[in-house]
């Protein structure tokens, strides 16, 4: 092990990562977004890989760590609350997301006073919007330090001040309260250079049977292969958290990731959480190359954009076991693509062969959309809708455009008005633009679904999976469930 992940601590500390309970009203999935989170189907339940990474790396430099999932476990926050006590740890850590932000901030409060130990957050959420964050002071306050940006190599160096009973200063990426009350926010921490140097996911701190994905029979997991995306999209959270240069693991330290899961743990389901994973074509190849000389059969599922996709590579991904592929298709009106979506579909005609080619190959499809855009009117979204019914993928997400924090679009919009981040549910509209309300824009979205869906050969498809349609049913109506 490198340097960079085996340092030994001036003593071990025992650590508790916490994956806290989602709200009552919908299942948060905080990985998602660019680790600002998003709501999803109830039946979707992804592993906190993030907090696996950071796991992997604490244990290599001599800690003591556990990770308690609550929506795994099916704790609320009392429940929460209990199962982190009970470890005795001597620092806590927790994730957060945009929707369920309130609630994870409670539940760090309560730990801090059950517990009298470092507690802090990471997320993009609070990555981009600390400040709001420290208030309150003594046992009043919910942490002692935030974690903006990847977090690794923070947390460690973190913890290791910990450890050590030595203050916070100059531990960058972090943000933190002196005594006296005073905010300091360090120096971003530079991204994580060379990916091989980091030890795999510990998922042998989770229950990895289990995580699960609707339509999916059987235990799933996520890996993610690189990190970074050069499209630079306006609302996209994935930049901000992973930078917009293209950092990628080898082949081989994928493989060692795929076989790790399959032989040791037993799962036969991945999802790359890669923003797009067929950046290298050449990478994908040789991972793909590499899952068929070692006979794991594995079934697989990606996002990617439809300009890094030949038929020739969907045909090698489609042999080593890939039998799904999320494509961004955003929006279906030009100038919206080339502003605000990284021109994504500059060719329609080959972006729609792409779509035939995955069918032909046996590879499902998912379209992700989106709606409300600041300078859309309800005919460009309807341009959207057209595209998609073109384009005809097996399935189809649309989202209300949302203003994360440090995005682009954000700057664009935000000014200085205050949103409530309880509403980034990632379907619900903030609010609206100069052409459609934000009451309009949902509108639209549903109309896109129902436009999609109740075609009568799309209607003829869907009956051919009942249990699938009946999730489909299922997360249309809890869409734009409000927070209590």
């Amino acid at each position: 092990m490198t340097s960079h992940c085996g340092q030994t601590p001036s003593k071990p500390v025992k650590i508790v990562l916490v994956n806290p309970p989602s709200p009552p009203e919908f299942r948060v999935s905080r990985g998602l977004m660019g680790g600002f989170g998003m709501a999803v189907n109830p039946g979707l339940l992804y592993p906190p890989i993030e907090l696996a990474h950071v796991a992997s790396v604490l244990e290599a430099a001599g800690h003591q760590v556990v990770i308690h999932d609550s929506d795994a476990a099916d704790t609320d926050v009392d429940g929460a609350l209990a199962a982190i006590v009970a470890e005795s740890p001597g620092f806590v850590c927790l994730d957060s997301s945009s929707t369920s932000l309130d609630q994870d901030r409670t539940l760090a409060q309560r730990v801090r006073r059950a517990l009298k130990v470092p507690v802090a957050l990471l997320g993009s959420q609070v990555t981009y919007a600390p400040e709001s964050i420290f208030e309150g002071g003594g046992e009043g306050a919910e942490v002692d330090a935030i974690v903006r940006g990847e977090p690794e190599f923070t947390v460690r160096e973190l913890v290791e001040r910990v450890a050590a009973g030595r203050d916070l200063a100059g531990v960058a990426g972090l943000s933190w309260r002196r005594p006296n009350g005073e905010i300091v926010h360090e120096p971003e921490r530079e991204k994580i250079e060379h990916l091989d140097e980091l030890p795999l996911p510990a998922r042998h701190l989770l229950d990895n049977q289990a995580y699960r994905f609707p339509g999916v029979e059987g235990a799933i997991t996520t890996v993610k292969s690189s990190r970074g995306c050069p499209l630079n999209c306006s609302f996209c959270g994935y930049t901000l958290a992973q930078g917009l240069r293209f950092r990628f693991r080898s082949p081989e330290h994928v493989l060692r990731e795929l076989v790790d899961l399959y032989r040791v743990h037993g799962v036969r389901h991945v999802i790359f959480r890669d923003p797009i994973f067929t950046t290298r074509k050449d990478r994908v190849a040789a991972i793909c190359d590499g899952i068929i000389a070692e006979k794991l059969d594995l079934e697989w599922q990606c996002e990617t954009a439809v300009k890094t996709l030949d038929e020739g590579l969907i045909a090698k991904m489609a042999k080593a076991g890939c039998r799904h592929i999320s494509l961004g298709v955003e929006s279906g009106n030009a100038e919206i693509q080339k502003k605000h979506c990284g021109n994504k579909l500059s060719d329609l005609d080959k972006a729609e062969e792409v779509f035939k080619a995955c069918r032909r190959h046996g590879i499902e499809t998912r379209a992700f959309c989106m709606i409300g855009f600041p300078e859309e009117t309800s005919s460009m979204a309807d341009e959207t809708l057209r595209l998609v019914e073109r384009f005809d993928p097996d399935q189809v997400q649309f989202c209300a455009v949302t203003a994360y924090p440090g995005t682009p679009l954000h700057k664009m919009l935000r000014g200085t008005r205050e949103f409530d981040h309880a509403s980034m549910t990632g379907f619900q509209a903030l609010e609206g633009n100069e052409h459609m309300s934000a009451a309009e824009i949902e509108a639209k979205i549903r109309e896109g679904y129902r436009r999609f869906y109740l075609r009568p050969r799309r209607i003829a498809r869907e009956l051919r999976h009942p249990g699938r349609l009946a999730g489909k049913v299922a997360r249309y109506f809890t869409l734009f469930r409000r927070r209590a």
